[in-house]
């Protein structure tokens, strides 16, 4: 199978030291699933501020209960996206490739499209059809970069999109909102349910190999396009996430090792603050870098609990799905992360759903299991990454428990 081409506030000591002690203290796995249940159910009844609040606290909870059951090697499949080859049918050898592997979600490429909507359709069903024999707990999720600009896949399948560099220099937001609306029903129409865009950062423009992938150099302009295109394509029932938080260096983290090297002021006003503005828009996920920021930490930021638990789960209050940037990139690399360690480190700083594309998706399911059978912390992690991606699923109506389940 091909390699697939793309892809400040501490953790308090306290609060790791408590996670330990408690995981000491209840060794049964039931108790802890029993507690954790518990407060999800006591946050409904004595905070109920509003219908659509409650509703997803119980969805949660109907996702913490499902991931509670999985085995670990499920767990660790549901928290992996990964590509695919083919574009008209699930090929046989793909069987073996995924059996006891299939990952949460699949990213597809210009490759993977076919030349009509109905070869697209035909061939996500088949897709998903094979998986659900192959022996999934929940249905998965077809995601797609779909930018505009340099970065689109689907061809003459939908309207080609403009960059945004170019979308926020000749549309009002208005304009744009209805312009990504169109998009993605597009995208809808044939199967897919994740865009892995739009790019929310705004790098200086002088330091930054994405281009026009840019909406502005100014933050605020960049804040309220890369909104726009949130609530235009989450209107349409194709789920966002923003990217690359918190940024990215100039160099492309595809080729070498990326280091942001700003004090703390200049690293919040001009990375974090675009994304605090797309937030407020509540996009079903968020993309975390492989840049190190030397503000946050001394390791790339998706592998760094004082940047994913601490400031965009903590500090920025972010309750949606984290996924990396594809783990198999030199930035990783390079810097002594190989895939199977990135993905551990990824899992315990918090983030959800691992992106790779490499081929060996077996051994990074298998580092994995391996660190939550002898780390219950990590054990709890994992569990509590793999309910965030079945989370993840309702929100994009793949999938309602009370209605069968996948699971062989």
């Amino acid at each position: 199978m091909q390699r697939f081409a793309q892809g400040t506030a501490q953790v308090k000591s306290s609060g790791k030291l408590s996670a330990v002690c408690f995981a000491s203290r209840f060794s049964g796995r039931q108790v802890l699933r029993k507690i954790r249940a518990a407060s999800l159910l006591l946050s409904v009844l004595l905070f109920p501020a509003a219908p659509g609040a409650a509703q997803e606290w119980l969805l949660r909870l109907h996702a913490a209960r499902a991931a509670a059951v999985m085995p670990d090697w499920q767990k660790a499949s549901q928290v992996l996206m990964t590509g695919i080859d083919g574009n008209t049918s699930f090929s046989p050898y793909l069987y073996r490739h995924f059996d006891g592997v299939v990952p949460g979600a699949v990213l597809l490429f210009g490759y993977n499209i076919g030349d009509t909507a109905e070869q697209v359709r035909a061939f996500l069903a088949d897709c998903a059809s094979a998986f659900r024999n192959i022996g999934t707990p929940a249905p998965v999720v077809f995601a797609i970069d779909h930018e505009g600009g340099d970065v689109y896949r689907t061809g003459r399948l939908t309207t080609r999109l403009p960059s945004a560099r170019t979308v926020a220099s000749t549309m009002t937001v208005r304009e744009a909102e209805d312009l990504y609306a169109q998009a993605g029903k597009e995208l809808f129409s044939l199967g897919i349910r994740l865009n892995l865009a739009p790019v929310a950062e705004c790098p200086p423009e002088d330091a930054s190999f994405l281009g026009s992938r840019v909406f502005s150099p100014d933050p605020g302009k960049t804040a309220a396009y890369a909104a726009a295109a949130v609530r235009g394509f989450q209107s349409a029932g194709v789920l966002c996430a923003v990217k690359h938080f918190p940024g990215n260096a100039g160099n492309d983290p595809h080729a070498s090792v990326a280091v942001v090297d700003v004090p703390p002021a200049e690293c919040r006003e001009r990375y974090f603050a675009p994304f605090y503005a797309v937030l407020r828009g509540q996009p079903a996920a968020v993309l975390v870098s492989h840049t190190v920021f030397s503000a946050v930490d001394n390791v790339p930021f998706c592998l760094s609990a004082k940047g994913v638990t601490g400031i965009l789960k903590g500090e920025m209050g972010f309750s949606g799905l984290v996924l990396t940037d594809d783990i198999s990139m030199e930035a990783l690399a390079a810097a002594g992360w190989p895939e199977t360690k990135a993905a551990v480190a990824a899992i315990a700083a918090g983030c959800d759903m691992i992106l790779t594309s490499s081929t060996d998706i077996r051994a990074i399911t298998g580092a994995l299991c391996a660190r939550a059978a002898e780390d219950p912390v990590f054990r709890i992690r994992l569990e509590e990454a793999a309910a965030n991606v079945l989370f993840f699923k309702q929100r994009a109506a793949l999938l309602s428990y009370g209605a069968e389940t996948h699971v062989r």
